[in-house]
Parts: C-alpha cells; sequence; structure tokens
C-alpha cells in the first residue's frame, strides 16, 4: 500500500570551481534551472536542481557548461537526490550574518546580527549565489564604496542582482539609485529585499544597458563578467557625468592591465585597484577634458 504522502525531492550537485570564472558559471547555472547555490568552499559549489530531473537534463547542463567552459572538470562533479525538507532547513545554515566589511553587515532575514554589531545592516533574502555579500567580488565592490563618497550621487548599479549594492549606495547616502539587472528573477528579489530593508527611492528595472543608456550618473557599479565591461567601454564613457567615478568587478587579477587600458582611451583613468584572492575591483575617473 502507497503512502498518502510523497516526499518531494531535489537534485544536489555538487560542483568544483577552483580557477573558473565564477560568475559565468553562475549564470549558466540559473538560466539552466538551478534553485540555488551554496559555496562551501573556495573550491566548491553546492546547487540545487528540480528532484524530477532526468540523465537527460543533466547532460544538456553538461554541454552548456563545457560549451562555456571547456577545460571545467565535469568529471568531478557530484549528484546526489536529497529531500526537499532538507533543502529548506540544510542550506540556509550556510547563511549568517557577516561583517563584509568594517562596519558593514550583512545577514539573511531568519538571522540577527550579535549584539557587538555596528553601522550598517544589510538584510539579504539569499535567492542565488551572488549578491549575498559572501562572493570575494562582491566583498571588494562593498569595500571600495564604503571608502566613496556616495551622499546625494545618482548611481546606476548595472547587473544588480540581489540590489545588495543598490542598497548599500542609497544608505550612504546616495540620492538617486537605478538598479538593471536582465534577469526578471534578480529584479523580483531585489524588489524583495528592499522591502525587509525599508529602503524606498530605489528604481528597479528589468534591462540592459540600453534601459538608461539616455540618462546619465555620477557613480556606475559594474560587478559583472569581464567580457561584459570590455564591451561597455564607451557606454560607461558617455554615462558618466563630469569627474563621475566608475567602480567595476567580476575580473580577475591578470585581466587588470588589459582592462586598464581599454578603459584609458575611452576616457577613464584607473584610480584605485582592490585585491582579494584572485579577484580584482577597479576604480576608474571621467577625464574632465574629453
Amino acid at each position: 500500500m502507497k503512502s498518502e504522502r510523497t516526499q518531494k525531492q531535489y537534485l544536489e550537485i555538487h560542483f568544483p570551481v577552483a580557477g573558473i570564472d565564477r560568475d559565468l558559471f553562475s549564470g549558466i547555472l540559473f538560466r539552466n534551472g538551478c534553485l540555488g547555490v551554496v559555496e562551501l568552499s573556495d573550491d566548491e559549489w553546492q546547487a540545487f536542481f528540480p528532484g524530477d530531473w532526468s540523465s537527460e537534463h543533466v547532460q544538456y547542463l553538461k554541454q552548456e557548461v563545457m560549451k562555456s567552459i571547456p577545460n571545467f572538470p565535469w568529471n568531478e562533479v557530484q549528484l546526489e537526490k536529497n529531500p526537499e525538507q532538507d533543502w529548506n532547513a540544510g542550506w540556509k545554515k550556510y547563511f549568517v550574518p557577516i561583517e563584509v566589511t568594517k562596519d558593514i553587515w550583512v545577514r539573511p532575514p531568519w538571522e540577527k546580527l550579535p549584539p557587538q554589531a555596528t553601522g550598517i545592516e544589510l538584510i539579504i533574502d539569499p535567492q542565488m549565489a551572488f549578491g549575498t555579500g559572501h562572493h570575494e567580488t562582491t566583498r571588494l565592490m562593498i569595500q571600495a564604496m564604503q571608502q566613496m563618497t556616495l551622499k546625494d550621487a545618482s548611481v546606476l548599479d548595472l547587473g544588480c542582482g540581489s540590489g545588495i549594492l543598490s542598497l548599500l549606495a542609497k544608505k550612504l547616502g546616495a540620492r538617486e539609485v537605478v538598479g538593471v539587472d536582465i534577469d526578471p528573477d534578480a529584479i523580483a528579489n531585489a524588489l524583495h529585499n528592499q522591502e525587509l530593508n525599508q529602503v524606498s527611492g530605489i528604481e528597479f528595472l528589468v534591462g540592459d544597458i540600453s534601459t538608461v543608456q539616455n540618462r546619465t550618473f555620477s557613480v556606475i557599479l559594474a560587478n559583472i563578467h569581464l567580457e561584459v565591461l570590455m564591451d561597455l567601454a564607451l557606454n560607461f564613457s558617455s554615462m558618466l557625468m563630469q569627474e563621475g567615478k566608475l567602480l567595476v568587478s567580476g575580473i580577475l587579477k591578470e585581466d587588470v592591465n588589459l582592462l586598464s587600458y581599454l578603459y584609458k582611451h575611452a576616457g577613464l583613468v584607473m584610480e584605485e585597484r582592490l585585491f582579494l584572492k584572485e579577484w580584482a575591483a577597479l576604480l576608474f575617473t571621467l577625464w574632465t577634458d574629453r
């Protein structure tokens, strides 16, 4: 006799991520049905997919990964099916309050800050791998933003994801903040996080840079793929006000010289470089004599 209660399941896949473009890899996962990702360590991700996935689904995912990342070590990938109840309780334990930089804390909505915590609090419901404050590129962006003067600034957050940088910009005193992302689910998550933080005055839009191409900003934030950053050099230059600031990440240390060279020819001069592990964040200023 069958039980009237059927236990739902999800497919859990462990991926090796050392030495790969993690932003690119994350995009591939979420475009192909990924429900969520947990960074177990610097070298390993735990990703969750629907429990009814067949071997054909997995094979298609493999093809998509290998097409974009030919040297991906798929032979090290591990698959396992687990009850959905473990998903609901299990993945949350990996998201705890963290002090990303001095006096800037990030926490999920089900956790409280420790009693000794001071400064700015960002509440982020982690529905994706990035924009939770755990990844090095997000940490670098937050560290650099803390050192900038954002009071009364007009800010564009391109590829805003969870909205974490948009929220921080507003809490640091920005007058106008616009967050843009091509993923409607990311924008829905950003709007949800805006409510959690009880912050108003942020405009979140689904689209790419063309959505705001006719507007100008005093600060542009872009934590996105290197290839996109390279393509957008002239767009950034045309959308920045005189002496405007461009802060970018999502790039490796080895790509810093290439990007700074391209941006210099677009009128953007590098002011500062920040590094964390293999990742970099760069701060540029628009030349005033263009």
